[in-house]
């Protein structure tokens, strides 16, 4: 067994899991091979949310085979995601920490990679990595797997920094995936000593590692931030049932819109970077009405209930958004769903230029599937 208290640990992949112990199976059988061959400078740390299934006896499996590699935590309660994804964080005690969901893989030999650019940029106040998804669909007649966006950058070197004003104006869908992000555990746990209260307070509300990013860059004003663009090292499936409209009101926009507002009333939140929050607050309020567009000239727009769509719109955000949504939602339907489609190609070219096609064939082949519910 490898004496962790005397090695130096590079690199900690945080993996919170609750109740999907196949799809963690199928993530450690990604990474536990890799890891193996790092086991001098990796660990796996496993927050395991109270989970009712089968999770404990895939984790107990995975530490036989591999031996010392895997620091395990089980909640006796389920603590709610936020609180999950902060325990597992405290358990690494990597130099940096790779925040992992349950149900995403990791690339052949994508620790390596991570564990190199650390090794060679020690001179750098790296604060975060971030690295590059492959999001796709499973055709679930066929098995055939459809990419939706293969993430890499092809105007960009293959490892970049990306500016700080960048980083505090990313908003959904671009940071919400965790797997993609690598913290500097150093700022990490500084940011848990010393600031445990404003943690406490942005704890809840399903995405606290958005609000750690923003806070670490501005408590942190000298850090850096990289893009790993050479390859996509996370592979994420996307699930149909994320297009119907409350979801996307719920996760897009309620959810951001409460942590713009934590943000802008943060003791670190200055002058100069209020802008990029209410910028970024005007971009979410477009985002949401192509998304109500695009869905309706797919006919994707699906609903629990219409009047509960209008009663969600004024029960969630501020009064004008609400008036503003629900006369988009009600003028959508009096539109012929040709009209609208025109109207979504037209939007697509002025956006993507040459690469419209691309969004195009993913919109429509969602639309052949019906969402499912949850």
């Amino acid at each position: 067994m490898i004496d962790k208290e005397n090695s130096k640990i590079l690199l900690s992949v945080a993996i919170l899991t609750y109740n999907r112990a196949q799809c963690l199976e199928n993530l450690l059988e990604s990474v536990m091979p890799q890891a193996e061959k790092l086991k001098k400078e990796v660990e796996i740390c496993i927050s395991n949310n109270n989970s009712q299934d089968n999770t404990e006896e895939v984790i107990n499996r995975f530490k036989e085979k591999y031996p010392g590699l895997i620091n395990y935590n089980k909640n006796k309660e389920n603590l709610g995601f936020d609180r999950n994804f902060l325990l597992a964080a405290e358990m690494s005690k990597g130099d940096f920490v790779w925040t992992f969901g349950d149900d995403d893989l990791m690339a052949e030999n994508a620790l390596n990679e991570i564990i190199d650019f650390i090794k060679k940029n020690r001179k750098e106040e790296i604060g975060m990595i971030f690295s590059k998804t492959e999001s796709y669909f499973i055709n679930k007649g066929t098995g055939q797997k459809i990419i939706h966006s293969a993430g890499v950058d092809k105007n960009k070197p293959e490892i970049f920094k990306i500016d700080k004003e960048d980083i505090i104006s990313m908003s959904f869908p671009e940071v919400s995936f965790i797997s993609s992000l690598i913290f500097n555990n150093k700022f990490l746990k500084g940011f848990f000593k010393e600031d445990r209260e404003i943690i406490e307070k942005a704890a809840g509300n399903l995405h606290i590692h958005m609000t750690l990013i923003v806070l670490m860059f501005l408590k942190y004003p000298n850090i850096n931030g990289f893009f790993m663009n050479k390859r996509p090292l996370i592979c994420q499936e996307i699930y149909l049932y994320k297009s119907l409209i409350e979801n996307k009101f719920a996760v897009h926009y309620k959810e951001q819109k409460v942590l713009d507002s934590f943000l802008l009333s943060c003791k670190y939140m200055n002058g100069r970077y209020d802008y990029l929050i209410i910028k970024r607050d005007k971009k979410l309020k477009q985002e949401f009405i192509i998304d109500m567009i695009t869905m309706r000239a797919f006919k994707r727009f699906e609903y629990i209930s219409f009047f509960g769509c209008l009663k969600l719109f004024f029960k969630k955000t501020i009064f004008i958004d609400a008036l503003l949504f629900s006369f988009i939602f009600l003028i959508l339907f009096l539109i012929p769903p040709i009209v609208l489609t025109s109207l979504y190609k037209i939007l697509l070219i002025i956006k993507y230029g040459k690469k419209w096609r691309f969004k195009w064939n993913i919109a429509s082949y969602m639309s052949s599937f019906p969402a499912k519910v949850v």
